[in-house]
């Protein structure tokens, strides 16, 4: 499997790509408005849509939950990834833990499937200065362990707009920076990253079995606005709502990812992977 298809499955775990440390003229310290972003995190779950050149692929979710002490953020991606003439299926999933205060503890990240299965392994050291210590795992070799020093709080790039929608209401042209994990190098990046526009989306919240189709189809659709986040030195355009939680992604490669209900991205995938193995087995 190449680097650039790797590199793409992650992108896709990590998908909104993107990290905030608002970072305005104001009072407050950075420690108490990242305090005010924690406490206003609510647990939610999203599902999605990933498709390759124009056809489904995969799915993914990405959730959130909350504990007196933690904010525990969940994200997977599971479908059939075209890489040159072949397809592999891959599995990631992440799960990252701050504390309320919107602090990274640590994070790890899993790949499993049609690739020599790795895992990668964060942890926040804190002493006179912050360090992300990373440890890289794959199957059948030795463990590399490699530091970064962290010169602004650090986030996951799927928690990352949290800290810039929830201070307060977001505007065209605003830019922050921020020290991004990039799972490829397993280091730390500096980028700086401008709300570029905003845009309603159409997206489905509830759905049907059409039995003559043999698939869920949507029943219901809700109004939500978004904001059109990037980079200029990343590949990634990502939408994210008024809560800081993804809309839509995509990136040059032809990938995307569309928010949807539950039953029509994991129920309807489920329903084409039966049909896929039940056709296999009548080939044999």
């Amino acid at each position: 499997m190449s680097r650039k298809t790797i590199g793409i499955l992650v992108i896709l775990v990590w998908v909104a790509g993107l990290g905030f440390l608002y970072n305005r003229t104001t009072h407050r310290t950075l420690e108490q408005r990242l305090t005010e972003v924690g406490m206003r995190v609510s647990p939610e779950t999203f599902y999605y849509t990933l498709e390759q050149g124009g056809r489904q692929v995969g799915v993914a979710s990405s959730a959130i939950d909350t504990s007196k002490t933690r904010v525990l953020v969940s994200d997977l991606v599971r479908g059939r990834f075209l890489s040159g003439t072949d397809t592999l299926r891959v599995e990631a999933r992440s799960e990252a833990r701050f504390t309320r205060g919107m602090r990274l503890a640590d994070f790890i990240v899993r790949v499993d499937g049609d690739v020599t299965p790795f895992t990668l392994r964060g942890v926040m050291q804190e002493g006179e200065g912050k360090t992300l210590r990373v440890t890289a795992d794959a199957k059948g070799a030795r463990p590399i362990t490699q530091e970064s020093i962290a010169e602004a709080p650090v986030f996951v790039p799927t928690a990352s707009p949290l800290p810039l929608m929830l201070t307060r209401e977001p505007k065209i042209g605003d830019s922050v920076k921020v020290a991004l994990f990039d799972p490829m190098s397993r280091d730390l990046k500096n980028v700086t990253l401008r709300i570029q526009a905003d845009s309603l989306f159409l997206l489905a919240d509830s759905a049907t079995f059409d039995s003559t189709a043999n698939q869920w189809v949507k029943v219901r659709q809700d109004s939500v606005r978004g904001w059109r986040i990037t980079d200029r030195k990343s590949p990634v355009t990502a939408w994210v709502d008024a809560a800081g939680r993804l809309i839509a992604a995509s990136e040059p490669g032809g990938m995307t990812m569309i928010r949807t209900a539950f039953e029509i991205a994991f129920a309807n995938w489920n329903l084409r992977e039966r049909e896929r193995t039940a056709a296999r087995k009548t080939k044999h």
